[in-house]
């Protein structure tokens, strides 16, 4: 199988004046591209850069962060991705992990271990360099390190071959169709695992990637969709409840431009999906589910799956789904155990930590931590995390079923629930309940919000307690962290 890096190459000679990358004024054709990846990996390997060494990239999506990342991949160097904006401390808690041989845009204590610091700007400015043949990195070499970034505790280090990379480009760009002359809108960072495939598939396929500085301003995205006659659409949930908020005054005007919309890295309210179907009902509306060691594993077409709504959608070509009991048994259709994730894409383990990586992977395949099972069409529906689900006097209660619930109540706009002691010592666990009011509504009261949930589902999953709060706590991308509301409980008792 080809790297992307090699591919890459290839699509430069093959069309060297169309653009691949756009940041606002700034174009960068496939040409120049190349040309600024090769210089980088020339760069690279003037600072004694060798295969295996490690490329921190603690820097903000640009253009210069895909000269460094290419460029890293060339020499077979493994590029480590870094949210910029990490506090100090983590940030060098990680360089002690990965102990990098050049950190770009990165700020680092005195004594770290960091063999040279270096701004990312400096790959803007390389003087272009006679080409040079570097031989093609191997399939299972180290490509990406790319750290999840954890509720608590130690960041997981996810290590990611040239050949899981190249897979997973392959699937998705199968499923979603991306292709030549296609021009996408990302308003995602480089450095996270989203973003980061959307470069890797767009750039495979020939395709142009327009970067936008996230959803914070959508006048930005509606005007780059309008200026570049986008194609392409991604983002993550939270992004799109914000364009939303526009009504038909935001997307609808693009409806017979947009081909194709992607949404991932966490869920979506079901009735954002039908807003999104209403205003754009000619456009392919994919969401994706999957893991950073097993990125998009599944997929669902919001207006093909109509009837399947609530589902993650059906597993990716190439991808094999097993639900398996904690004792490892495959498990039937309609039966609800662990999700395991199989395919060429998944990350062969952890970086630092043989002991999780051998609990986790198991003959090429994850666990994902998700309790999960498989309908007769191949959907496959998750009942949240093997951590976050709840035990009611011996029943399983998923979090995300009485979320679903909770937020379709007109007063509530998020919510989220976690298992708690049964202050009566009968059930063990019972169902505590934090919610954010809709703005538009007044609060409801506990007797009324329990009421909602138990004529729609069972009496033992109805939560005992509901607390109004301002925000819950989430991560970047908009995934929900239980753990820390399970933390907060914890140290109040």
């Amino acid at each position: 199988m080809e790297s992307v890096v090699q591919t890459l190459g290839r699509r430069a000679s093959l069309h060297p004046e169309r653009d691949a990358l756009i940041v606002g004024t700034r174009h960068v054709s496939y040409g120049e591209l190349w040309t600024r990846v090769v210089s980088a990996a020339r760069e690279l390997a003037d600072c004694g850069v060798e295969r295996g060494d490690r490329v921190l990239l603690a820097a903000p999506s640009g253009p210069a962060f895909a000269f460094g990342y290419f460029g890293a991949h060339l020499i077979g160097a493994v590029a480590v991705p870094l949210d910029p904006h990490a506090p100090i401390a983590r940030r060098d808690e990680l360089m002690q992990r990965v102990v990098p041989k050049v950190a770009f845009g990165s700020k680092v204590e005195p004594n770290s271990k960091v063999g040279q610091i270096r701004s990312i700007s400096e790959l803007e400015s390389l003087p272009a360099r006679e080409p040079v043949f570097f031989d093609p990195p191997a399939p299972d070499s180290l490509a990406d390190l790319l750290f999840t970034t954890g509720t608590t505790g130690r960041p997981k280090g996810v290590r990611l071959s040239h050949r899981n990379i190249a897979a997973a480009v392959h699937h998705i760009n199968s499923v979603m169709g991306c292709r030549e002359l296609d021009v996408e809108v990302m308003p995602l960072p480089l450095y996270h695992s989203f973003g980061l495939g959307r470069l890797r598939c767009c750039l495979v396929a020939g395709a142009t990637i327009v970067l936008v500085d996230g959803f914070r301003l959508p006048g930005e995205i509606f005007t780059a969709l309008e200026r570049h006659r986008a194609s392409g659409l991604v983002g993550v949930p939270a992004g799109f409840a914000v364009l939303l908020r526009f009504g038909a005054r935001g997307l609808a005007p693009f409806s017979e431009l947009i081909r194709y919309v992607e949404i991932g890295s966490a869920p979506m309210p079901i009735e954002h999906k039908r807003a999104l179907m209403e205003l754009l009902p000619k456009t392919q509306l994919w969401m994706h589910y999957g893991l950073t060691e097993a990125t998009r594993s599944a997929f669902i077409e919001f207006h093909r799956h109509r009837e399947h709504l609530l589902s993650a959608g059906r597993s990716a070509p190439g991808v094999r789904f097993d639900v398996r009991s904690e004792q490892g048994a495959i498990l039937g259709t309609g039966e609800t155990g662990l999700l395991w994730i199989g395919g060429k894409h998944v990350s062969a383990g952890y970086w630092d930590d043989p002991a999780l990586t051998a609990s986790t992977f198991i003959d090429g395949a994850v666990c994902s931590g998700d309790v999960a099972h498989l309908d007769d069409a191949g959907f496959v529906h998750l009942h949240g995390r093997k951590d976050d689900m709840i035990n009611v006097g011996g029943f399983n209660v998923s979090p995300d079923e009485v979320e679903q619930v909770l937020r379709e109540h007109p007063s509530v706009n998020q919510a989220a629930c976690i298992g708690v002691p049964d202050p009566r010592n009968v059930t063990g666990q019972v169902v505590s309940a934090y919610l954010v009011p809709a703005a538009d509504h007044s609060q409801a009261s506990d007797a009324d919000l329990s009421e909602w949930v138990a004529a729609r589902i069972e009496s033992y999953k109805v939560p005992t307690r509901f607390q109004w709060v301002a925000t819950l706590p989430q991560t970047a991308s908009g995934k929900l962290l239980r753990a820390v509301l399970r933390g907060k409980v914890t140290s109040e008792q």
